[in-house]
């Protein structure tokens, strides 16, 4: 685990170095059809000011190296909120050292303070090294995800 890794919220001032982590975040997406960096980009920046979405980032000294993604939801069945984490990359060069889990820790405790009841995370099926990664961090597969492509259902 690295000494130097803070987790702190993110603030708009980190967007243009959260940019190079979205590139790093397709290069290990098996399906990115349909989805670019500009406008995954343009997404953090309408994100960042919408109340239920949190991003919390990993800085070395100030040298942004990883970012975890979430929103809190409401849902007709649990008393509290629940929070699904969306994201969650950390630049290469930096994998291997812990800071994954301490950016899961850190979006943990926010979901806590928030009130959350749980917090569910989603990954592409053949991820089976992000699968892992989230079964270590407690995560069990509990539910099974469907998905249905609007844009390709319009046609």
């Amino acid at each position: 685990m690295s000494d130097n890794i803070r987790i702190v919220p993110s603030t708009e001032g980190d967007l243009p170095s959260i940019k190079p982590l979205l590139s790093e975040l397709m290069d290990v997406m098996a399906n990115t059809e349909g989805i670019d960096v500009e406008q995954s980009f343009k997404n953090c920046c309408i994100l960042i000011k919408d109340p239920d979405h949190h991003m919390l980032v990993a800085k070395d000294k100030d040298v942004i190296v990883g970012f975890i993604s979430f929103t809190m939801r409401k849902t007709i069945v649990h008393l509290r909120p629940s929070g699904l984490v969306d994201e969650l990359i950390v630049s290469k060069s930096y994998r291997g050292r812990g800071i994954g889990k301490q950016l899961i820790s850190a979006a943990m405790n926010t979901c806590r303070e928030l009130g959350c009841s749980e917090v569910e995370v989603s990954t592409e099926k053949s991820n089976t090294r992000a699968r892992e990664f989230y079964q270590k961090c407690g995560f069990e597969e509990d539910a099974v995800l469907l998905e249905m492509d609007l844009d390709e259902r319009l046609g």
